[in-house]
Protein backbone atom coordinates (compact mmCIF):
# COMPACT_ATOMS: atom_id res chain seq x y z
CA UNK A 1 0.00 0.00 0.00
CA UNK A 2 1.14 3.54 -0.72
CA UNK A 3 0.58 6.83 1.05
CA UNK A 4 -1.55 8.01 -1.88
CA UNK A 5 -3.83 4.99 -1.45
CA UNK A 6 -4.21 5.75 2.26
CA UNK A 7 -5.13 9.34 1.41
CA UNK A 8 -7.78 8.13 -1.05
CA UNK A 9 -9.42 5.98 1.64
CA UNK A 10 -9.27 8.80 4.19
CA UNK A 11 -10.86 11.25 1.77
CA UNK A 12 -13.65 8.79 0.99
CA UNK A 13 -14.42 8.50 4.71
CA UNK A 14 -14.32 12.17 5.69
CA UNK A 15 -15.43 13.69 2.39
CA UNK A 16 -13.64 15.94 -0.06
CA UNK A 17 -15.13 19.03 1.57
CA UNK A 18 -12.97 18.57 4.66
CA UNK A 19 -10.18 20.69 3.23
CA UNK A 20 -7.57 18.02 4.00
CA UNK A 21 -5.05 17.66 1.17
CA UNK A 22 -2.08 16.07 2.92
CA UNK A 23 -1.73 13.38 5.59
CA UNK A 24 2.07 13.04 5.46
CA UNK A 25 2.68 14.02 9.09
CA UNK A 26 -0.22 11.98 10.47
CA UNK A 27 0.65 8.87 8.44
CA UNK A 28 4.32 8.96 9.40
CA UNK A 29 3.38 9.28 13.05
CA UNK A 30 0.92 6.37 12.90
CA UNK A 31 3.34 4.05 11.05
CA UNK A 32 6.06 4.74 13.61
CA UNK A 33 3.64 4.24 16.50
CA UNK A 34 2.40 0.89 15.17
CA UNK A 35 5.96 -0.38 14.74
CA UNK A 36 6.78 0.70 18.29
CA UNK A 37 3.91 -1.31 19.81
CA UNK A 38 5.32 -4.75 18.97
CA UNK A 39 7.94 -6.38 16.74
CA UNK A 40 5.74 -6.29 13.65
CA UNK A 41 8.66 -5.46 11.34
CA UNK A 42 11.75 -7.68 11.36
CA UNK A 43 14.62 -8.14 8.94
CA UNK A 44 18.23 -9.28 8.58
CA UNK A 45 20.94 -6.85 7.50
CA UNK A 46 24.63 -7.59 6.88
CA UNK A 47 27.51 -5.63 8.34
CA UNK A 48 30.73 -6.17 6.41
CA UNK A 49 33.76 -5.82 8.66
CA UNK A 50 37.07 -4.16 7.91
CA UNK A 51 40.33 -5.57 9.19
CA UNK A 52 41.44 -3.64 12.27
CA UNK A 53 38.07 -1.90 12.84
CA UNK A 54 35.88 -2.81 15.83
CA UNK A 55 33.16 -0.12 15.60
CA UNK A 56 30.28 -0.18 13.07
CA UNK A 57 27.01 1.70 12.53
CA UNK A 58 23.84 -0.14 13.48
CA UNK A 59 21.25 -0.65 10.71
CA UNK A 60 18.89 2.30 10.30
CA UNK A 61 15.66 2.02 12.29
CA UNK A 62 16.98 -0.76 14.53
CA UNK A 63 14.70 -1.40 17.49
CA UNK A 64 16.23 -4.46 19.11
CA UNK A 65 18.57 -7.23 18.04
CA UNK A 66 17.54 -10.87 18.18
CA UNK A 67 20.94 -12.25 17.26
CA UNK A 68 24.14 -11.57 15.34
CA UNK A 69 25.96 -14.29 13.45
CA UNK A 70 28.96 -14.68 11.18
CA UNK A 71 27.86 -15.71 7.68
CA UNK A 72 28.52 -19.44 7.44
CA UNK A 73 29.80 -19.41 11.01
CA UNK A 74 28.72 -19.13 14.62
CA UNK A 75 26.51 -16.83 16.67
CA UNK A 76 28.09 -13.85 18.36
CA UNK A 77 27.54 -13.62 22.10
CA UNK A 78 25.88 -10.45 23.34
CA UNK A 79 27.81 -8.41 25.89
CA UNK A 80 27.22 -5.09 27.60
CA UNK A 81 29.12 -2.00 26.58
CA UNK A 82 30.76 -2.00 30.01
CA UNK A 83 32.07 -5.51 29.33
CA UNK A 84 33.46 -4.22 26.04
CA UNK A 85 35.26 -1.41 27.87
CA UNK A 86 36.64 -3.94 30.34
CA UNK A 87 37.88 -6.02 27.40
CA UNK A 88 39.67 -2.94 26.07
CA UNK A 89 41.20 -2.36 29.48
CA UNK A 90 42.50 -5.91 29.89
CA UNK A 91 43.67 -6.00 26.26
CA UNK A 92 41.43 -8.83 25.02
CA UNK A 93 39.48 -6.49 22.73
CA UNK A 94 42.72 -5.66 20.94
CA UNK A 95 43.18 -9.27 19.89
CA UNK A 96 42.36 -9.91 16.24
CA UNK A 97 40.45 -12.75 14.64
CA UNK A 98 36.88 -13.68 13.80
CA UNK A 99 34.53 -11.70 16.08
CA UNK A 100 32.91 -13.73 18.85
CA UNK A 101 31.19 -10.97 20.87
CA UNK A 102 29.22 -7.80 20.22
CA UNK A 103 28.02 -4.86 22.29
CA UNK A 104 25.76 -1.90 21.51
CA UNK A 105 26.08 1.75 22.45
CA UNK A 106 25.00 5.08 20.92
CA UNK A 107 23.83 3.53 17.66
CA UNK A 108 27.07 1.61 17.21
CA UNK A 109 28.05 -2.06 17.26
CA UNK A 110 31.35 -3.04 18.87
CA UNK A 111 32.88 -6.36 17.83
CA UNK A 112 35.71 -8.30 19.40
CA UNK A 113 38.11 -9.88 18.93
CA UNK A 114 38.81 -7.09 16.46
CA UNK A 115 38.13 -8.35 12.91
CA UNK A 116 41.30 -9.52 11.20
CA UNK A 117 39.73 -9.63 7.72
CA UNK A 118 36.48 -9.14 5.85
CA UNK A 119 33.67 -10.94 7.65
CA UNK A 120 29.92 -10.63 7.06
CA UNK A 121 28.02 -10.25 10.32
CA UNK A 122 24.29 -10.85 9.79
CA UNK A 123 22.10 -8.86 12.18
CA UNK A 124 18.61 -10.28 12.79
CA UNK A 125 16.53 -7.51 14.34
CA UNK A 126 13.18 -5.80 14.86
CA UNK A 127 12.90 -2.36 13.33
CA UNK A 128 10.78 0.77 13.32
CA UNK A 129 8.89 1.78 10.22
CA UNK A 130 11.02 3.90 7.86
CA UNK A 131 10.40 7.63 7.97
CA UNK A 132 8.45 7.74 4.72
CA UNK A 133 4.80 8.13 3.76
CA UNK A 134 5.12 7.01 0.13
CA UNK A 135 5.43 3.24 0.69
CA UNK A 136 3.90 1.42 3.64
CA UNK A 137 5.91 -1.57 4.91
CA UNK A 138 2.98 -3.21 6.71
CA UNK A 139 0.78 -5.89 5.13
CA UNK A 140 -2.93 -5.61 4.36
CA UNK A 141 -3.86 -6.84 7.86
CA UNK A 142 -2.65 -3.46 9.16
CA UNK A 143 -4.83 -1.36 6.84
CA UNK A 144 -7.68 -0.65 9.26
CA UNK A 145 -5.27 0.24 12.06
CA UNK A 146 -3.55 2.70 9.73
CA UNK A 147 -6.82 4.26 8.55
CA UNK A 148 -8.20 4.64 12.08
CA UNK A 149 -4.91 5.97 13.40
CA UNK A 150 -4.70 8.62 10.67
CA UNK A 151 -8.35 9.61 11.18
CA UNK A 152 -7.81 10.00 14.93
CA UNK A 153 -4.70 12.13 14.27
CA UNK A 154 -6.58 14.29 11.76
CA UNK A 155 -9.47 14.91 14.14
CA UNK A 156 -7.00 15.86 16.87
CA UNK A 157 -5.17 18.22 14.54
CA UNK A 158 -6.13 19.50 11.09
CA UNK A 159 -9.83 18.69 11.23
CA UNK A 160 -10.31 19.84 14.81
CA UNK A 161 -8.81 23.21 13.99
CA UNK A 162 -11.01 23.58 10.92
CA UNK A 163 -14.12 22.64 12.89
CA UNK A 164 -13.19 24.91 15.79
CA UNK A 165 -12.74 27.87 13.48
CA UNK A 166 -16.15 27.19 11.97
CA UNK A 167 -18.10 27.45 15.22
CA UNK A 168 -21.56 28.86 14.61
CA UNK A 169 -23.75 31.28 16.54
CA UNK A 170 -27.42 31.24 15.60
CA UNK A 171 -29.85 33.87 16.88
CA UNK A 172 -33.41 33.05 17.81
CA UNK A 173 -34.50 34.81 14.62
CA UNK A 174 -32.52 32.26 12.58
CA UNK A 175 -29.67 34.55 11.48
CA UNK A 176 -26.03 33.48 11.81
CA UNK A 177 -23.46 35.40 13.78
CA UNK A 178 -19.70 35.09 13.49
CA UNK A 179 -17.87 34.33 16.69
CA UNK A 180 -14.65 36.10 17.58
CA UNK A 181 -12.49 33.84 19.75
CA UNK A 182 -9.65 34.65 22.09
CA UNK A 183 -7.63 32.24 24.20
CA UNK A 184 -6.69 32.72 27.82
CA UNK A 185 -4.81 29.92 29.59
CA UNK A 186 -6.18 27.46 27.07
CA UNK A 187 -9.80 28.54 27.60
CA UNK A 188 -11.94 29.81 24.73
CA UNK A 189 -13.70 33.13 25.25
CA UNK A 190 -16.24 34.08 22.61
CA UNK A 191 -17.61 37.52 21.81
CA UNK A 192 -20.63 37.77 19.51
CA UNK A 193 -22.40 40.59 17.73
CA UNK A 194 -25.25 40.17 20.19
CA UNK A 195 -22.98 40.72 23.17
CA UNK A 196 -21.45 43.81 21.61
CA UNK A 197 -24.86 45.36 21.00
CA UNK A 198 -26.51 45.89 24.38
CA UNK A 199 -29.83 46.75 22.71
CA UNK A 200 -29.98 43.38 20.95
CA UNK A 201 -31.74 40.85 23.17
CA UNK A 202 -31.94 37.86 20.81
CA UNK A 203 -31.10 34.51 22.35
CA UNK A 204 -28.05 32.80 20.85
CA UNK A 205 -27.54 29.07 20.28
CA UNK A 206 -23.84 28.15 20.16
CA UNK A 207 -22.33 25.18 18.29
CA UNK A 208 -18.80 24.42 19.42
CA UNK A 209 -16.20 21.65 19.03
CA UNK A 210 -13.98 20.80 21.96
CA UNK A 211 -11.42 18.12 22.80
CA UNK A 212 -14.27 15.73 23.69
CA UNK A 213 -15.47 15.85 20.10
CA UNK A 214 -16.80 12.27 19.58
CA UNK A 215 -14.96 11.66 16.29
CA UNK A 216 -11.64 11.92 18.12
CA UNK A 217 -12.46 9.34 20.78
CA UNK A 218 -14.27 7.07 18.30
CA UNK A 219 -11.33 6.74 15.92
CA UNK A 220 -8.76 6.63 18.73
CA UNK A 221 -10.65 3.72 20.34
CA UNK A 222 -10.94 1.92 17.00
CA UNK A 223 -7.21 2.37 16.43
CA UNK A 224 -6.34 0.89 19.82
CA UNK A 225 -8.70 -2.05 19.20
CA UNK A 226 -7.01 -2.80 15.87
CA UNK A 227 -3.55 -2.66 17.47
CA UNK A 228 -4.67 -5.01 20.25
CA UNK A 229 -6.01 -7.46 17.66
CA UNK A 230 -2.76 -7.36 15.66
CA UNK A 231 -0.68 -8.02 18.78
CA UNK A 232 -2.93 -10.93 19.79
CA UNK A 233 -2.61 -12.46 16.32
CA UNK A 234 1.16 -12.04 16.37
CA UNK A 235 1.44 -13.66 19.80
CA UNK A 236 -0.79 -16.51 18.64
CA UNK A 237 1.54 -17.12 15.68
CA UNK A 238 4.56 -17.14 17.99
CA UNK A 239 2.88 -19.64 20.35
CA UNK A 240 1.98 -21.88 17.38
CA UNK A 241 5.58 -21.89 16.17
CA UNK A 242 6.81 -22.79 19.65
CA UNK A 243 4.34 -25.66 19.93
CA UNK A 244 5.31 -26.99 16.49
CA UNK A 245 8.97 -26.72 17.41
CA UNK A 246 8.45 -28.69 20.64
CA UNK A 247 6.55 -31.37 18.71
CA UNK A 248 9.44 -31.99 16.33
Amino acid sequence: MTGAEVLNVIMSRIGTGSGVTSIHTELNSVLYDISSRADFLTTVSPVVTIAGTAEYDEPAGLKRIYECSIAGGSLLEKKTYRQYLEAIEDGSAALTGEPAYYARRHGKLYLWPMPDAVHTVNIDYARYHPDTWTDVSFGVQFNEAIYEGVLAALYRGQLFEKLRLNNKKINSDGTDESATETFTDGQVTETTEAELDSDKSAEVLSYEFDKDFPEITKHAAAYEAEIEKLIENMNMDIETVLVEYRDI
